[in-house]
């Protein structure tokens, strides 16, 4: 039989297109077996309107997910991620004639401390300047969607308050593929490229000749706490050997499960949220927490904030620099001023009473200049802070603080090497 050459092309054609159905659909099949795992939670998912069946989205089930279409499932499911629609909030990299701009407007829009708080879920961050940039298309690793979800939803665990140094350390090591990075000084961690930058999944550690080591800076803290309150919750965990594999792309099937688990963590009511201790703590303020039964210190360059934990009743402070600084202490909107003469005799601290508060807010105060330090600070540049070297000291319980270098001789550190 002839055929003509418009008969092979047809043949060739009809050929090639039942091959890729046929490969498409072994596609599907695999994947359906693959991710059995994750069916439940993709049913759950379809029956909320996210997205489709498990035998209509199989096949996409092991592929990548972006920040739009994570933002668009949670904008599905979580209906409390709302903004008024009249409302123009600005979305860092996503204007307003962006198709994305409305579902990213409710979701991050809606952050606790919006708009400050908005910067924590971004996928560009800088908190040298405070500017950051969300980037709908980017393909989220498993640390960008746990430091998103854990900014939507800081609820979940109980450590939020809870971790100090030691315990911070100890929780650092478990994770046994995110490195800490060691600074012999503040100085030293200050010129690191991840010193402030949340989307690294690195730990800083500085480790002072002859002093114990302590966490970097605050946002190593919100880095252990993430960690620590999906781990618990049972949202996202480490493997059994530790490891979390922070810089994997995170699939859809694993996406699909986690904010199941969420949805499930709320009680399978949605999602309202109710602002945490830390929330309602000024943002300029930097957190020092004070625990019932040990002592801690910290040099200090920015106004504070004394967290009570355990539900203390009281704290106990003294400081030391190299030239007097006044403290006002405001705890429920009432205002006392301490003199450094006060707050320099280290065997006798200063007692200050919560009366109920959840924390004390504390402004240094220079007493040559009258100004808070941290505007001395701008003034002079970081060489007054190194210059005047002020060091707290803070407890839960009374202390001799002139003996402060010894109260942990029976509970050393471990050495962290680089």
């Amino acid at each position: 039989m002839n055929y003509s050459r418009w008969h092979m092309m047809l043949i060739t054609v009809l050929s090639f297109s039942l091959f890729a159905t046929s490969t498409a659909s072994a596609a599907t099949t695999t994947n359906a077996k693959k991710y059995k795992w994750a069916k439940p939670a993709v049913e759950f998912m379809a029956s909320h309107g996210v997205m489709q069946s498990y035998e209509e989205k199989a096949d996409r089930l092991n592929q990548t997910v972006s920040k739009a279409e994570l933002t668009q499932m949670i904008h599905t499911l979580f209906k409390e991620f709302r903004v008024e629609p009249d409302k123009k909030i600005e979305i860092p990299g996503v204007p307003e004639e962006s198709t994305y701009y409305s579902i990213f407007r409710d979701v991050y829009g809606s952050i606790p401390s919006n708009p400050s708080g908005m910067i924590a879920a971004a996928d560009q961050i800088n908190y040298h300047n405070y500017t950051f940039t969300y980037l709908p298309t980017k393909e989220l690793s498993r640390w960008d969607l746990l430091i998103a979800m854990s900014t939507l939803f800081p609820e979940t665990g109980n450590h939020l308050d809870e971790v100090n140094d030691k315990k911070a350390l100890a929780h650092m090591k478990s994770f046994k593929d995110i490195p800490i990075k060691s600074f012999s000084s503040s100085e030293e961690y200050e010129k690191w490229d991840f010193a402030h930058q949340l989307l690294a999944a690195q730990f800083g550690l500085i480790q002072p000749k002859k002093q114990n080591p302590y966490i970097g800076s605050e946002l190593d803290y919100v880095k252990i706490r993430a960690l620590l309150n999906f781990a618990e919750a049972g949202i996202m965990k480490p493997d059994a050997k530790g490891k979390f594999y922070p810089n994997q792309k995170v699939t859809l099937a694993e996406t699909v499960v986690i904010l199941q688990r969420i949805y499930n963590f709320y009680g399978g009511k949605g999602y309202k949220h109710q602002p945490t201790k830390d929330e309602l703590i000024p943002r300029e303020l930097n957190r020092e927490y004070v625990y019932r039964n040990s002592a801690h210190g910290s040099l200090i360059s920015d106004n504070v904030a004394l967290v009570s934990t355990d539900n203390i009743s009281t704290a106990y402070l003294a400081i030391s620099a190299t030239e007097p600084v006044d403290l006002k202490v405001i705890v429920n909107g009432e205002s006392i001023t301490y003199s450094y003469e006060q707050l320099s005799v280290l065997d006798a601290p200063i007692m200050i009473a919560f009366d109920g508060a959840d924390y004390a807010e504390v402004y240094p105060i220079l007493r040559r200049t009258g100004k808070p330090i941290v505007d001395q600070g701008e003034i002079e540049g970081n060489e007054f802070f190194e210059k005047l070297d002020l060091f707290f000291y803070f407890s839960g319980k009374w202390t001799d603080f002139s003996v402060f270098n010894t109260l942990w001789e029976d509970e050393s550190y471990e050495e962290f090497e680089q």
